[in-house]
């Protein structure tokens, strides 16, 4: 008997089919990895299991038993909890409202604030999580949030926890130490099921993975035996070629900072890219990375040092200023930074051109062409450019946020988590067209905690530790190399 059963799942979004037909089973007490690429229907079928989406066709079967789970509530009822790849959490509210929103210790008529911090102060122990209770939840970092999602699902004691995308804001050590919990409930017999891209982190924990694609059920099998390519060939149905670089760096200084302050941030922040070039950005949580990229693209404002573009002072007093003169960001958070969800993507993809140019007149016939072309080079799945990006997968509403800043054909790219969330064919799709872009003369600064990333896309590699730069690293250099400099605790020394 399984522990949770699909048999014969579709569902519909207008005229997109996220799921044909989908029959798979998880066993009690395993650790089943959920793959496939970004709009096979993961998430799809996720969300039914915990009362997200109900099926068009097809049943859910919980121990054996057909469940009809109307609601996210009836699938907690029934030991179902999900972790969200996004973050789905009251920003306004403290952690400990966050963590029992709906489900309050009360004592008598009264909600029992003092239990709840007692009881959310366990569960963020167990997690290693060093926050307060009171804290408000605006107030965390996007690691933290993630974790507070996991102490959520830990508060309902689920007996099924599915797990999206659980790690793509953590540090190694944040993974770590998500991993030791999950492996303490999997000894006390939670079935856990793990939607991931990061196949590492799948041959870790897991025993059991199930591929999807197109929406349809291609395979399960026992990981034991198996090898990473053996799973990407089954997700995206080819093997993907493996490419570093992208041709020669100019000796263009595009970007040249120095001595970039915005306390308590960073400090004195040395870097340059030149046209052509591809630099990562590297550091753990808090070494200042976001606050970089976000300060260049004209968020925030330095309080002290000097940025050139192309040998020009570049000084941007709003973002709208750092577009006309050609330095975009693609954020780390696309849902909540990125994309307009109450507007279709041709809005979406056109906007950004609108923001960077003076007096454009809009050509609607033509507007559409290129707005269809760009989803045809990207290989975008959407129904129509007409849709909201809120019907797409995670890994599409990535593609259009990067389409709609490389149609202003921007002279610096700057990207923050580029491939969060994204699958292994998508994420070499985006490495492929940032490599273009830079092979025709764009300079790109890529903030990424994928190391495995950097160390592929990057020409080199500036490293951040505590908002200062340690150093930076030429192509070749290993993750030890990476790591070493991200954590040494002596004083930085010249790049």
């Amino acid at each position: 008997m399984s522990a949770l059963a699909f048999e014969d799942v579709s569902k519909a979004f207008g005229g997109v089919k996220a799921l044909r037909g989908v029959t798979l089973s998880v066993a009690p007490g395993d650790a089943h990895a959920l793959m496939g690429e970004n709009g096979a229907g993961k998430s799809t079928l996720m969300k039914i299991a915990a009362g997200i989406y109900r099926p068009d066709s097809g049943q859910l079967l919980r121990n054996g038993e057909a469940v009809d789970l109307a609601s996210p509530r009836a699938a907690l009822a029934a030991g179902i909890g999900l972790v969200h790849q996004e973050t789905l959490l009251f920003p306004n509210l403290d952690v400990a409202e966050n963590i029992f929103a709906g489900h309050e210790v009360r004592r008598g008529w009264f909600v029992d604030r003092r239990a709840m911090h007692e009881r959310a102060a366990s569960l963020l122990a167990h997690l290693r999580l060093d926050v307060d209770p009171s804290t408000t939840v605006s107030r965390l970092s996007a690691a933290q949030q993630q974790l507070l999602q996991v102490a959520r699902a830990l508060a309902f004691k689920c007996e099924v926890l599915i797990l999206d995308e659980p790690t793509t804001s953590l540090t190694d050590t944040e993974v770590d130490r998500l991993f030791s919990v999950l492996e303490q409930l999997r000894s006390r017999g939670v079935t856990l099921i793990y939607v991931s891209h990061r196949l590492p982190e799948v041959f870790r924990l897991c025993r059991t993975v199930s591929v999807l694609r197109d929406g349809q059920h291609v395979g399960t099998w026992p990981l034991e035996g198996k090898s990473p390519q053996d799973i990407v060939r089954a997700m995206v149905g080819r093997d993907l070629a493996t490419g570093h670089g992208h041709g020669k760096v100019g000796d263009t200084i595009r970007l040249d900072v120095r001595g970039l302050t915005r306390r308590p941030f960073f400090t004195d922040v040395h870097l340059q890219v030149r046209a052509g070039e591809i630099v990562g950005l590297f550091g753990l949580i808090g070494a200042g990375r976001t606050e970089v990229v976000e300060t260049l693209f004209g968020l925030y404002r330095a309080e002290a040092g000097t940025v050139q573009l192309d040998g020009a002072p570049f000084a941007p007093q709003a973002p709208a200023d750092a577009i006309r003169q050609g330095v975009v960001l693609q954020p780390e958070m696309r849902q909540s930074q990125g994309l307009f969800f109450n507007l279709p993507i041709s809005e979406n993809l056109l906007l950004a051109r609108e923001a960077a140019s003076k007096g454009w007149l809009r050509q609607l016939g033509r507007e559409r062409g290129e707005c269809e072309a760009l989803l045809s080079r990207w290989g975008i799945k959407a129904a129509s450019i007409d849709v909201p990006p809120d019907s797409l997968s995670g890994g599409n509403q990535q593609k259009v946020v990067l389409a709609k800043w490389l149609l202003t054909a921007p002279r610096i790219l700057l990207l923050d988590e580029p491939t969060k969330g994204v699958d292994v064919g998508a994420k070499h799709d985006i490495h492929q067209l940032v490599r273009e872009e830079a092979a025709r003369g764009m300079g790109c600064l890529v903030v990424s905690s994928d190391l495995p990333e950097l160390l592929a896309l990057a020409d080199r590699i500036v490293v951040l530790r505590q908002g200062r730069v340690q150093g930076e690293l030429l192509r070749g250099a290993t993750e030890e190399d990476v790591m070493h400099l991200a954590t040494r605790a002596d004083e930085p020394d010249a790049a």
